[in-house]
C-alpha cells in the first residue's frame, strides 16, 4: 500500500514539473528579424509568445556596436504603457495581454549609425521576466536571438547629416568633422578623394546650385 503510494505521489510530481517544463516553453519574449539601411533607423517589433494572460513583462536589449535603441513604444492595444531604462524595456500595465501566439506587444526604434558597416548582426533579448494576470513569476531562461540585416548607404549625394536634404546644414556638418566636433562618416567625403575637408564643401555647394 505503501509503495503504491509513493508511485502515485511521483507520477503526480513528474505531471507538474512537465507541466511548469511547457509553462516555460510556451511563454517568451523575441525580438523579430529586420532590415535595415546604415545611417537611417529602424523599427523591430517584440514579439509575444504566451499560453497564459501577460500583465508585466521586462527584457534586456543587447545590440552590437553602433546601433543604439531610440525609443519603444506599445503595439496596438497589448499594452498601455512601454518603458525604456538604458537597454532595459519593459511595460507596466494593469490590462493583461491575452493569451496567444507570437503576437506583437512592442515596437522598438533603432538607430544605425552610417559607419556601421552592410551585413547581418545579432539583437538579443536577455533576463527576460514576465508576470501574468494572476501574479505568477515566468523567468525566460535562454535568450532570444533575430538578425538584423543592415544594408549600406543609398541616400543623396552630399546629404552628409542623414536628413534626405542637401543644403547648408550638411556643410555645417562637414565643418564640424573636421574640426573633431562630430565622428568621421563616409558621406562626408563629398568628392570621393579619401579627404574630408573644403573640397567637399565645395562638392556640396555645387550640388545644392545644380553643377
Amino acid at each position: 500500500m505503501k509503495r503504491r503510494f509513493l508511485f502515485m505521489l511521483l507520477a503526480a510530481l513528474t505531471c507538474v514539473g512537465a507541466n511548469a517544463a511547457i509553462l516555460k516553453a510556451n511563454n517568451f519574449l523575441a525580438p523579430s528579424a529586420a532590415t535595415g539601411t546604415a545611417g537611417k533607423t529602424v523599427e523591430v517589433n517584440i514579439l509575444m509568445s504566451n499560453d497564459q494572460k501577460i500583465s508585466i513583462w521586462q527584457t534586456n536589449l543587447v545590440l552590437p556596436t553602433g546601433i543604439t535603441l531610440v525609443k519603444a513604444e506599445a503595439a496596438d492595444k497589448w499594452t498601455d504603457e512601454v518603458k525604456v531604462d538604458g537597454n532595459k524595456v519593459f511595460s507596466e500595465t494593469e490590462t493583461a495581454v491575452g493569451a496567444g501566439k507570437e503576437a506583437v506587444v512592442a515596437k522598438l526604434t533603432l538607430q544605425i549609425d552610417a559607419t556601421v558597416a552592410a551585413g547581418e548582426y545579432d539583437i538579443v533579448f536577455e533576463g527576460t521576466v514576465m508576470t501574468t494576470d494572476e501574479g505568477k513569476i515566468i523567468t525566460q531562461e535562454t535568450t532570444r536571438t533575430a538578425k538584423l540585416t543592415v544594408e549600406p548607404a543609398t541616400g543623396k549625394k552630399g546629404d552628409v547629416n542623414g536628413d534626405d536634404d542637401v543644403d547648408v546644414m550638411d556643410v555645417v556638418m562637414i565643418y564640424d568633422i573636421m574640426a573633431g566636433n562630430a565622428a568621421s562618416k563616409p558621406e562626408a567625403d563629398v568628392n570621393g578623394d579619401g579627404d574630408i575637408d573644403v573640397m567637399d564643401v565645395v562638392a556640396v555647394y555645387d550640388i545644392m546650385s545644380g553643377n
